[in-house]
């Protein structure tokens, strides 16, 4: 015990705690942090200062955090919304450029058919393996865009999940087609090369034991006792299970970072990752210590000896980068629909950063002697150099405002101002164009996002130039602009998410199986008036100051109020608790009502109240 070498650890884990300081500090947000840490590790590395080595105990931490990284990629994935978005039936080409899915899944494809292509033509000028280097050009490194994704707040949004979900699949896809390849070569086509699907059997079987598990009342009894406990059963649950499939993916020969990725899938599937405690913990614990050690020992491991054939390789290096943007950049301009060129040419040039898979995939080659080591240096070096070109580019591409909005109200009446404060409440995406002078100062009192237009009609709607899952509202005071601007854009732009009036529709437009809605004024106003009558101090309360009070959804986190009556607890009288969920049943709280840890509350209050009522429900 007393030979272990701390100094090594010390030195990593300072740099990874004065690294986003330092970037914190001078404001530079161009340079994503896993960059810098990388040089960093190469500037204390046996290379240049000599400071830190790799030993037993730093590789094991590296291989850890490179785990546990891809681990929780996995747990992004939101596996449910993905199972509920799929289109059912004939696929139509709306349904590819909407669904996060079907997008990842044409980028990946299209990158491997552009690949082909790509390496027959390298071929004509330098001898290359064309099957090889096929499936090398897809790989991505989701050890440089998770961090990246999740810096920029991408990975709960559309963008970020296609990203993430198409780096997902080309590690996976890359890790089985080359491991294919390399048995086919080493000892020809047998059996045993389809061990990788063992993998996917035991996701199956430990998903349906978990489901099983999760049924049985005083498990879930259990887990909410010991989750705050000095135990963290949650947390030891977790590794336990990321160990779990790496030692399967170990025992069947594949890349232990395909059973981490297939780990946090399957977390992912029972944990609700907006509000689960579990995720921050493995945050902290995965970004705290463990991710970091990774990224500093990539630069201390890199062998800058690569570099002194640089001169030879440009040629070979040159094409190789060309051809990880080319074959990554055009599939991924199936986005422009949905996010706009700017946009889609940021996530292309982001999949093109390369580093673990791709090196490893190098070294898989050298192996099996289809490329050289002069050939391996040059794809170690291009896969360095475009690791520090593409996150850099991808900041320049995805620095500004985003040049669409998700939603548009065509408004000026009332309606459309109180939908403006509502959608704005939800922090949602939109803008109101408004063609009515009088209503823009209530617009401009509560700093309501518009844009005045002198006359709304087709030609404004064209310079829209509507993404197909964009929402368009149709609100204005005029039942006739109401109908021509509806019939324009479901006739002559073929959109077909409207939302408008229904005393403004004409039947021409009315399509049972369309996604056009149509809200019925004379149905709203009733429920108002009933809800007036059955509740009035509720609507009046609501009426009067809707702009401070909202409803939010509150996980109990707090172990000090675990099991205590709701009478028990000061909540603000500024609010009040409306529904609590647990373990599927959901019921009305009153004062005898237990709180248990993991309960979700739906509270209602000012943004004063709520603050108070995370502060009493929360860590």
């Amino acid at each position: 015990m007393n030979n272990l070498e701390y100094w090594p650890i010390f030195i990593i884990l300072s740099i990874a705690w004065v690294v986003p300081l330092v970037l914190s500090r001078l404001e530079i947000s161009k340079v994503p942090s896993v960059i810098v840490e990388i040089v960093m590790g190469v500037m204390v590395g046996p290379f240049v200062l000599g400071w830190v080595e790799e030993t037993a105990i730093t590789s094991f931490l590296a291989q850890t955090g490179f785990l546990f990284l891809i681990f929780l990629a996995g747990m992004e994935i939101d596996v449910n919304k993905i199972i509920s978005s799929f289109p059912r039936g004939r696929i139509k080409f709306v349904d590819l450029v909407s669904n996060s899915l079907l997008v990842a899944l044409f980028i990946y494809f299209g990158s491997l058919l552009l690949s082909l292509p790509f390496a027959w033509l390298m071929n004509q000028f330098m001898e290359v393996d064309i099957v090889f280097y096929m499936f090398l050009l897809p790989t991505v490194a989701l050890s440089i865009t998770v961090p990246i994704l999740k810096a920029e707040g991408e990975l709960k949004r559309k963008f970020g999940q296609i990203l993430l979900m198409e780096g997902a699949i080309a590690t996976v896809m890359s890790i089985i087609l080359i491991s294919i390849y390399s048995g086919v070569l080493k000892k020809g086509f047998q059996v045993e090369l389809l061990l990788f699907a063992i993998i996917f059997i035991v996701f199956i079987v430990v998903y349906w034991l978990g489901k099983r598990l999760m049924k049985v009342r005083s498990f879930q009894q259990l887990l909410y006792r010991l989750e705050h406990a000095a135990s963290q059963i949650r947390v030891r649950g977790a590794v336990a299970l990321l160990l779990f499939f790496v030692v399967i993916a170990h025992l069947i020969g594949t890349e232990l970072a395909m059973g981490a990725f297939f780990a946090g899938t399957l977390l992912s599937l029972f944990v609700s990752k907006e509000r689960s405690a579990l995720l921050f913990k493995l945050d902290g614990m995965s970004y705290g210590f463990f991710i970091p050690i990774f990224f500093i020992m990539v630069g201390v491991n890199l062998d800058l000896s690569a570099l002194t054939q640089f001169q030879e390789s440009i040629p070979f290096i040159l094409t190789l980068i060309v051809g990880f943007f080319v074959t990554q950049l055009i599939p991924a301009l199936i986005m422009i629909k949905v996010f706009g060129l700017k946009k889609a040419l940021a996530g292309g040039v982001l999949l093109t950063a390369r580093m673990g898979l791709t090196i490893a995939a190098a070294q898989i080659g050298l192996s099996l002697n289809v490329i050289s080591s002069a050939d391996n240096a040059g794809i170690v070096t291009t896969a360095i150099l475009v690791s520090l070109i593409s996150p850099s580019i991808y900041k320049i591409f995805n620095n500004g405002k985003e040049e669409h909005h998700n939603i548009y109200v065509f408004g000026g009446s009332r309606a459309s101002l109180f939908l403006a404060e509502r959608l704005k409440m939800h922090d949602m995406s939109f803008i109101t164009l408004i063609q009515k002078k009088e209503i823009l100062p209530d617009f401009d009192k509560k700093s309501l996002n518009y844009k005045f237009i002198q006359n709304l009609s087709a030609s404004v709607v064209d310079g829209l130039k509507l993404r197909s899952a964009d929402l368009v509202i149709v609100l204005t005071e005029s039942n006739n602009l109401n109908q021509e601007l509806t019939r324009y854009i479901k006739n002559e732009l073929k959109h077909s998410k409207i939302i408008t009036r229904k005393q403004s529709a004409t039947h021409d437009l009315i399509d049972p199986q369309g996604e056009i809605k149509f809200i019925d004024h004379d149905v709203v106003l009733a429920n108002h008036i009933e809800n007036m009558i059955a509740s009035p101090d509720s609507v009046s309360s609501l009426s009067e100051s809707f702009g401070d009070y909202r409803l939010e959804e509150i996980t109990i986190s707090r172990g000090d109020i675990n099991r205590k009556l709701v009478k028990e607890v000061p909540f603000p009288p500024a609010g009040s608790l409306v529904i609590q969920k647990r373990a599927g049943e959901v019921f009305i709280p009153h004062g005898n009502t237990h709180l248990l840890v993991g309960d979700i509350m739906t509270v209602i209050g000012s943004h004063a109240a709520l603050a108070e009522f995370r502060s009493i429900l929360e860590k």
